[in-house]
């Protein structure tokens, strides 16, 4: 019996942890099934959970900035936006998708297989991603909505208890005062293939770098060059 196929008696208990149950099966697996997969058994399955990743990612935002619209009345647009970057960033999602115990349904490519740290976390996360634009398509953005505070408010209760520093805003003050201009960020890097980027930046005030950072997104990369440049200074 192939993965797929085994897969597929796996639904059931699935379900169970994500307390969903599917109309149409086809699309559960789907979300379990990595581009690299794809790639080494096209005679089995042709398609992977990259446009599911897309569009969970939409709903997971819209989800999250609506929660937290109507959590923190009096909060600025910037506040919102950088709470919401806490509880959905690529770290935050390899978590839920870790709580589920769902990491080992998922079907890659022996190359993959290999793959330890950030390049096994990038792909945990667009897991997650990908379950949550199943549900979608499967039960509605009701139904999508219903999964993921169900499953996952509290968590976000305990990142808004105690968020993260954010260290480009704390950057950009400490410049605005020592130089009189803001910083500038810049990609030196970028490393990994298109799934499981890794982003190098520096931050820079004129043409001096000041600090890099690493991170799976832009936006990490960034924080991580901040918090480094603040360190250095």
């Amino acid at each position: 019996m192939n993965e797929y196929d085994s897969l597929k008696e796996k639904i059931s208990e699935i379900e169970q942890k994500i307390k969903y149950v599917f109309e149409d099966k086809e699309l559960l697996l789907l979300s379990f099934v990595h581009r690299s997969f794809v790639n080494e058994n096209k005679k089995i399955i042709e398609i992977h959970n990259e446009r599911l990743e897309f569009l969970g990612d939409a709903i997971l935002n819209l989800v999250v900035s609506e929660y937290l619209f109507k959590k923190f009345p009096k909060a600025t647009e910037g506040e919102l936006s950088f709470l919401r970057s806490q509880i959905v960033d690529s770290n935050s999602c390899m978590g839920y998708l870790r709580k589920l115990n769902l990491e080992s349904y998922v079907l890659l490519g022996k190359g993959e297989k290999q793959t330890e740290d950030r390049g096994r976390d990038s792909i945990l996360a667009d897991l997650f991603e990908a379950v949550i634009g199943a549900v979608f398509l499967d039960g509605g953005f009701f139904k999508a909505k219903d999964f993921i505070l169900n499953n996952f408010e509290d968590d976000f209760q305990i990142f808004l208890e105690k968020p993260t520093r954010n260290f480009k805003a704390e950057f950009q003050n400490f410049c605005q005062k020592k130089y009189l201009k803001l910083p500038n960020y810049k990609i030196i890097k970028e490393s990994g293939p298109d799934h499981s980027k890794v982003f190098e930046v520096g931050v820079y005030i004129d043409d001096t770098v000041l600090g890099i950072g690493m991170g799976p997104s832009k936006k990490e990369a960034e924080q991580a060059a901040a918090e480094k440049a603040l360190k250095n200074l």
